[in-house]
């Protein structure tokens, strides 16, 4: 008994877990079928469904009737496209209830109901050459565990000297770019006029990367936020992470919910002031965005939520926030539409060249975001609820928190097995 608690309490115990739990999860991926929007034909949404269903036949996997944390990667072809989150909603739906041409046992498919979706992340890439819809998938209390775990893998990297001089460095881009503004004659007059202008854009983008990555929550703030690790002292509780993320300048606070008939247009004219707040803080930085940008959400639920009126997730970012934050900031859907290729041509021919010959998506995929995210924190009693969002520089193919926990945990595993045989 005490060698196999030895083993538990062990870093191969909690990577033999770890494996476990990736085993609970579910991966679908579909190349044949064009990401779509409710436009979607008739018989492409039952080959979506037959193909889903197919796939989860061939794991022996059943609907999940629990929480679900979901994660999906598109890439169109249409010189048409329609924007990420149109399609997210109509997959979405497509994956939960069954439609009556549809082999499968079973009333719903992936989930019962979008309500399910405790976590949820969507990126699309436009203007490929092939189509592809990746849907990944695993119960959200798994999810949690991982979170756990690449919170304590992440402990030893943010705890070095290394990390915190990382950070210092990023903060000085920012500060770097105020002094260029407030004293620009002085700069102007020792760099000249054209070595002056090139100078502010290459540190307004080093700036806006640097403010854009500080503004998302880590994976061990985001894992403090769900009360994890449980009944272990971390010196800073639960609330306490909450209220900062939620009063935070750096990230977007648009109230709570609405959930009470009339309260959606009340909400909608909180995001409008906030967004007018917002710029109003730092516009001198980040207008025009030179950077690609993700939206990273974290909502917390009013306590009085009834659950006929739980927001979807995925319903907050479309109906709620991407409509007015795309065009208040001038997000774009890819970072290529970030990069002036004709100055690039004139100072570079030979990069210009590397990215071929009509290296753009089509033009009318432009507007968005790269990717969205989205995280439910449970509802606290005698606390009210709030949506907090952060625009992410999305520049560094990262990817989003379940990206990130899953390589936390891969490099913190080899790290591991160095030490075991050295």
């Amino acid at each position: 008994m005490s060698r196999f608690k030895d083993f538990m309490n062990s870093d191969a115990g909690a990577r033999a877990r770890y494996e476990k739990r990736k085993r609970q999860r579910v991966y679908i991926y579909i190349d044949n079928i064009e990401p779509q929007s409710k436009k979607m034909p008739e018989a492409e949404r039952d080959k979506f469904q037959e193909a889903v269903a197919e796939q989860l036949t061939t794991l022996k996997r059943a609907t999940f009737t629990g929480d679900v944390a979901l994660k999906i990667d598109l890439a169109t072809t249409s010189k048409n496209a329609p924007q990420a989150h149109t399609i997210a909603k109509n997959l979405l739906d497509l994956l939960g209830v069954r439609r009556s041409n549809v082999k499968w046992p079973h009333r719903h498919l992936l989930y019962k109901d979008d309500r399910q979706i405790q976590a949820l992340s969507v990126s699309c890439s436009h203007g490929e050459t092939s189509p592809a819809i990746s849907i990944g998938a695993r119960p959200f209390g798994s999810m949690l565990d991982d979170l756990e775990l690449a919170t304590e893998a992440r402990r030893s990297i943010e705890m070095s000297s290394d990390y915190f001089y990382e950070q210092d460095r990023e903060v000085d881009w920012i500060k770097t770019f105020r002094n260029l503004i407030d004293d620009e004659t002085n700069y102007r007059r020792s760099l000249g006029d054209d070595g002056y202008d090139a100078y502010r854009k290459m540190v307004r983008w080093y700036a806006q990367r640097a403010m854009l990555k500080s503004s998302g929550v880590t994976i061990p703030v985001l894992n403090w936020m769900y009360g994890r690790p449980k009944d272990i002292p971390t010196g800073f509780g639960q609330e306490r992470w909450t209220s900062l993320i939620s009063a935070s300048k750096i990230r977007l606070q648009v109230g709570e919910l609405p959930i009470t008939k009339g309260s959606s247009d009340v909400f909608k004219q909180n995001v409008s002031k906030e967004i007018i707040a917002f710029k109003n803080r730092w516009d001198w930085l980040i207008n025009p965005l030179v950077v690609s940008v993700a939206l990273e959400v974290i909502v917390r639920p009013n306590p009085a939520t009834p659950s006929a009126v739980l927001h979807d997730l995925d319903n907050i970012v479309r109906d709620y926030l991407l409509p007015s934050i795309v065009p208040k900031f001038g997000t774009v859907s890819d970072h290529r539409w970030t990069i002036d290729f004709n100055e690039l041509q004139r100072t570079n021919p030979e990069i210009a060249k590397s990215w071929g010959s009509n290296p753009m998506p089509p033009p009318g995929t432009k507007s968005g975001v790269t990717r969205y995210e989205a995280w439910r924190l449970p509802p606290v009693v005698g606390e009210p609820g709030f949506v907090s969002v952060a625009l992410l520089a999305d520049v560094d193919a990262t990817g989003d928190h379940m990206d990130e926990i899953d390589q936390s945990i891969k490099a913190w595993a080899s790290h591991s097995d160095l030490n075991y045989r050295y």
